[in-house]
């Protein structure tokens, strides 16, 4: 009896010690970060880093300007899941468009909300130039670009984005001189959560599959329904940018820009989403 006791005693902190490095185990991965001894959650990481390093070696892109940034927000601590390039400024097409609409509903709240929703829906040029020299007259009692640009930056910078290296051109992203990072646009996508207007501005973005500039993208797939972003287009410049439910519950904010590619829009646009569907996939 005694020797059953004494066993007993000499095992007990192995228990406990099992039982704590279990519970801390449990609980980074409810945190959200990338535990090794969690399989699937390794597996699913490396699902996507894989599609990712894939097209970055894609000889399609090889002469390409590639960027991207994939954030983790499930938790309350967001995680870096991907990134490549995130803080080089590129041009970034209609995705531009995200720091006009943003800030626009909080400067004009719910009066602006029709123009916002077909803004990013459908990816007028005009309407989000004007937006953006209203936001000028507002600030600076100067309808101009440059008065809306100067105000943008401003509202973003006390949001918390780090806006140096961003260049607001234009008001609609048709500009080469427009420069903007993968990173700024999370970091503006990731801001927005705490917006009044962020169900506003989440739902005015074109879901894959379903509305707007997505509404015949990635029909089908497990990215249908789970996508909400603003795409960009312009010669040698295809972009994304949004917010993703994935298949197993997670939520994320990405962005991928790429630049100078030689291939054909439509082609390259197939890539990307390829990307994109593996992403949703996780």
């Amino acid at each position: 009896m005694q020797t059953n006791r004494l066993i007993l005693f000499l095992l007990l902190p192995l228990v406990l010690l099992y039982s704590c490095q279990n519970d801390n185990r449990k609980a980074a991965v409810k945190k959200g970060l990338a535990v090794p001894e969690n399989k699937e959650l390794s597996i699913s990481y490396d699902t996507l880093l894989k599609a990712f390093k894939t097209l970055q070696k894609d000889p399609l892109l090889k002469n390409a300007s590639i960027g991207y940034m994939i954030v983790d927000i499930t938790s309350k601590d967001p995680v870096i899941v991907a990134e490549y390039h995130a803080k080089q400024p590129m041009i970034p097409a209609s995705t531009l468009k995200i720091f006009v609409t943003g800030a626009a509903l909080e400067f004009f709240g719910k009066q602006i909300i029709p123009e916002v929703t077909i803004t990013n829906q459908m990816s007028v040029n005009w309407r989000s130039s004007k937006l953006l020299r209203r936001i000028g007259g507002k600030v600076y009692n100067s309808a101009t670009t440059a008065a809306g640009a100067k105000a943008i930056m401003e509202f973003w910078t006390a949001k918390g984005v780090e806006t140096d290296g961003m260049n607001f051109y234009d008001g609609n992203g048709l500009s080469r001189n427009n420069a903007i990072s993968p990173k700024q646009l999370v970091d503006a996508l990731y801001a927005m959560r705490t917006s009044p207007f962020f169900q506003t501005f989440y739902e005015s973005l074109p879901l894959a599959g379903m509305t707007g500039t997505l509404r015949k993208a990635m029909k089908g797939s497990a990215a249908e329904g789970r996508i909400r972003a603003k795409t960009g287009t312009i010669a040698s410049v295809k972009s994304f940018a949004g917010y993703v439910h994935t298949v197993t519950g997670r939520n994320l904010i990405f962005s991928l820009i790429v630049n100078d590619f030689d291939g054909r829009v439509k082609v390259v646009k197939k890539k990307l989403e390829g990307a994109l569907i593996c992403m949703a996939a996780i």
